[in-house]
């Protein structure tokens, strides 16, 4: 009986193991897999910071149509903002997609109500800030020029991720006789899901500091998108020019996490039209409609705030410089007025 009994318990033990060991394969498979997702899906939001995965494009007469189809997309429901607490930091979930319309309706009738247009501030020399809350956001890989990846898209190497871009920016704008700060804080590290909150520190200490701007840029680079058909490019004089999108947030929040303090999102919107036209009526087409979410991504720290996205991860960094050259001229024109070159 003793040896009978043994044997049936060695038995036991022996699936058990077998099972656990089961159990602890498909765990770290699943972990192995989102971690690999996590590197360029997550994004920040915060209960200060966070955008949110709301949005819509230009005035009353310029808005995207609604497509019903992106709003049944799963890898789309996991980009909603989760429920928090006031003051805990939420993440979004995203995949290397671009930026998508949302409750179309209520937006046109938000931006409809906007009255007067952006008026510039006559300066000689306007002062700029650009600054990355995504400093390592990349382009395609170039075979003749390849760059090391930190991961997908995206490289600690400045020769080749959106801080480079911002240089090219910087480099443009001091020629047209605008001052520019451009602020080379890495804000990704330690970790990409909380990039805003660092972002948001680095304007605070210039607004500690006393510094004041005429313009506050978060310069990004956006991701594609396989709904998104329009060209990624304008092709004129033989060159090829990154497409542009301004971006702006309302500080409402999702799911009822709105902000106490929130952008005068209607005055950035002025901003970011004027941008647009200027930009389209230098190079028709170049800057797609402006989006509107209801995320903050900082800019309530300026009534001249914008998140400008210079082309997006299949663009190559060629094109994403190239598009520098119109962007500088229409914010020297924007910020000067007619005496703009």
């Amino acid at each position: 009986m003793i040896r009978i009994k043994v044997y049936k318990l060695s038995q036991v033990i022996c699936a058990a193991v077998i099972a656990i060991l089961v159990i602890v394969a498909v765990i770290v498979g699943i972990s192995l897999f989102a971690g690999g997702r996590d590197q360029e899906a997550v994004q920040t939001t915060m209960a200060q910071v966070a955008p949110a995965q709301a949005g819509v494009s230009a005035r009353a007469d310029k808005l995207l149509s609604a497509n019903a189809a992106q709003f049944l997309d799963p890898l789309r429901l996991l980009s909603a903002q989760l429920p928090v607490e006031p003051d805990a930091v939420p993440v979004t979930a995203e995949t290397e997609q671009g930026d998508e319309p949302d409750d179309v309706d209520r937006i046109r009738v938000e931006i409809s109500k906007i009255e007067g247009e952006y008026q510039p501030s006559g300066k000689d020399k306007p002062r700029v800030l650009i600054y990355h809350t995504h400093s390592y956001e990349a382009f395609a890989q170039d075979e003749d020029h390849p760059y090391e990846e930190t991961s997908k898209w995206r490289t600690e190497d400045v020769n080749f991720n959106i801080m480079g871009v911002g240089n090219r920016l910087t480099e443009k704008l001091e020629a047209l006789g605008i001052e520019v700060v451009h602020d080379m804080t890495e804000h990704e590290p330690p970790k990409l899901g909380t990039a805003y909150v660092r972002s948001l520190q680095t304007l605070q200490s210039y607004a500690d500091a006393g510094e004041e701007f005429d313009m506050m840029i978060d310069l990004h680079r956006d991701a594609a998108s396989a709904r998104n058909t329009n060209p990624s490019c304008v092709v004129s004089g033989g060159k090829r020019y990154a497409r542009l999108m301004m971006l702006i947030g309302t500080g409402e929040g999702s799911e009822g996490n709105s902000f106490s303090i929130k952008p005068d999102w209607q005055e950035n919107y002025k901003l970011a039209e004027a941008l647009t036209e200027e930009l389209n009526a230098g190079l028709p087409g170049l800057c797609r409609d402006i989006m509107v979410k209801t995320g903050r991504y900082n800019q309530h720290m300026s009534k001249s705030a914008v998140l400008i996205e210079v082309g997006h991860n299949e663009n190559t960094l060629e094109e994403a410089l190239n598009a520098t050259e119109p962007l500088a001229r229409a914010i020297a024109r924007v910020l000067i007025g007619d005496g703009g070159n």
